[in-house]
């Protein structure tokens, strides 16, 4: 950890460290993932199963559209799921190119 006058490491410098180490994708000792992606997977199942069935509450689906109707409110969920879908499937490519060209 780099310190500094302050004592702390600055959130960009951490950040940037963060984006520049090597890119290693194997398991390794951990835990793996896949259980929780699974409960998150079943936990939306089911809740948009007791709100189809139950019609006492708005699917994740319907709630999303909703949201999404008022043009200046609508962009902090897209700007959300947008932010997901960039971390999950573009990240990766961007860092693999970035660190093969070795720019960082």
């Amino acid at each position: 950890m780099k310190k500094f006058k302050s004592g702390t490491e600055s959130l960009r410098l951490k950040l940037s460290d963060a984006i520049s180490a090597p890119l290693v994708l194997e398991k390794q000792e951990r835990k793996s993932g896949l259980t929780a992606w699974g409960a998150l997977a079943l936990g939306i199942i089911a809740y948009d199963v007791y709100a189809i069935k139950s019609k006492k509450i708005e699917t994740l689906t319907r709630s999303f559209w909703r949201l999404t109707e008022k043009p200046l409110i609508g962009i902090i969920p897209v700007g959300v799921w947008l932010g997901l879908t960039f971390h999950l499937l573009i990240e990766k490519l961007v860092r693999k190119s970035i660190l093969n060209k070795g720019v960082i």
